[in-house]
């Protein structure tokens, strides 16, 4: 089944999510198949969406201790509970309608007063899941259960070699 994916450069094609290691070897994939895409699970998936059950289904044959990193597709904290229950550690960025409404993180407009590089994290109150803030052009959300913004390193950013011409 053929499918469109917008904004993508070849947008018409086979739609396939894959699980790599960092090495980019495939350990496992589902092929996409429209609205009738069931994924079956041993865990109650009823509240999660398309992508969390793509990305719990992916993460069956992993081993506990193990470590996932996911994009924002996949991102949500139902998810990341029920991965850290499987002590499966989980990192992503998330979607801004996707943060909890009493989050209480500063703004855009403040953290661009603090300059680039600003960061500010909340830990939710039974400290196993963390939202981080990172403000570089714009705000960027990051939702982990493995770990937050400490320990804090400075590095040396934007330099560049000249090129001798």
């Amino acid at each position: 089944m053929r499918q469109y994916v917008k904004g993508k450069p070849n947008p018409v094609g086979l739609k396939v999510f894959v699980m790599c290691p960092t090495y980019g070897l495939p350990l496992d994939f589902i092929f996409y198949e429209g609205k009738g895409t069931d994924v079956q699970s041993p865990e109650d998936t009823s509240d999660l969406d398309l992508g969390g059950k793509i990305a719990l289904k992916l993460s069956d044959s992993l081993q506990p201790w193990s470590s996932i990193y996911v994009d924002r597709y996949f991102t949500s904290e139902l998810l990341f509970d029920i991965l850290l229950n499987r002590e499966v550690f989980a990192t992503g960025t998330l979607m801004k309608n996707k943060v909890p409404k009493l989050t209480e993180l500063q703004t855009d407009r403040d953290m661009k007063r603090n300059g680039r590089g600003s960061v500010d994290q909340i830990v939710r109150n039974d400290k196993r899941c963390c939202l981080v803030k990172w403000f570089d052009n714009r705000g960027v959300l990051l939702l982990s259960t493995e770990s937050g913004n400490f320990p804090w390193k400075n590095v040396l950013g934007g330099l560049r070699k000249k090129k001798n011409t």
